[in-house]
């Protein structure tokens, strides 16, 4: 909205007054009038420099808003070394591009995430936490391995937290894999099988918002 204001309020109207300007200059033949001209060539010059600005503009919110999932993700992951034992390492690949993710898609990585360090804080006792999302090919894999207590995956109950987790994941047909044994730990990876483009149907849930 502020950069459409700027557009219509200040650069629209300053071109629109200089093309005046040069059309009646047109019609004349005097000294005079040739340096008017070239004050307003000098006034054209400043109006390109200010788009060539918001252009710049425009990019950089485009990055801020790519990034803001990461910067999420980042903020919870950092509550979470804050507030836990366990210390947390994070692994992003740069090679995913976000802004192609769709947001069912980012909504239910963030949750999954979320529900897995739960998991952790409440059963694992872990001392470490490795986090990552990954890319092969067109997919995205997602990773969490603790070194806490470890459980029996075989057994037939399943906790709420990884219903959830395997629920999410189906969502967006998803694989998920559950590797644990008691006294080694816990790995869960969960393949999205593609990239989903962003849709204004993507909006299951709002979007987390850094505290």
């Amino acid at each position: 909205k502020r950069i459409a204001q700027e557009l219509h309020d200040g650069i629209l109207s300053r071109l629109f007054g200089a093309r005046l300007n040069l059309d009646s200059l047109n019609r004349a033949t005097n000294v005079d009038a040739r340096e008017k001209s070239v004050n307003y060539l000098n006034e054209l010059k400043n109006i390109e420099q200010d788009i060539r600005e918001i252009s710049h503009d425009l990019n950089r919110e485009k990055i801020v808003l790519i990034n803001n999932f990461l910067a999420i993700l980042t903020n919870l992951f950092e509550e979470q070394s804050a507030n836990f034992d366990a210390d947390i390492e994070m692994e992003f690949d740069d090679s995913i591009k976000w802004d192609e993710v769709s947001n069912t898609l980012k909504i239910n990585i963030y949750r999954i995430f979320q529900e897995a360090l739960q998991n952790i804080n409440k059963y694992a006792k872990a001392k470490h936490i490795k986090v990552a999302l990954t890319r092969e090919d067109s997919n995205i894999i997602l990773d969490v391995v603790d070194d806490g207590v470890g459980f029996d995956v075989d057994r037939k109950s399943k906790g709420i937290g990884v219903q959830n987790m395997v629920s999410r994941a189906n969502e967006c047909n998803g694989t998920i894999e559950i590797k644990s044994k008691k006294g080694n730990g816990t790995a869960i990876s969960i393949i999205f099988p593609t990239f989903q483009e962003s849709s204004k149907e993507d909006t299951l849930e709002p979007t987390p918002v850094i505290a």
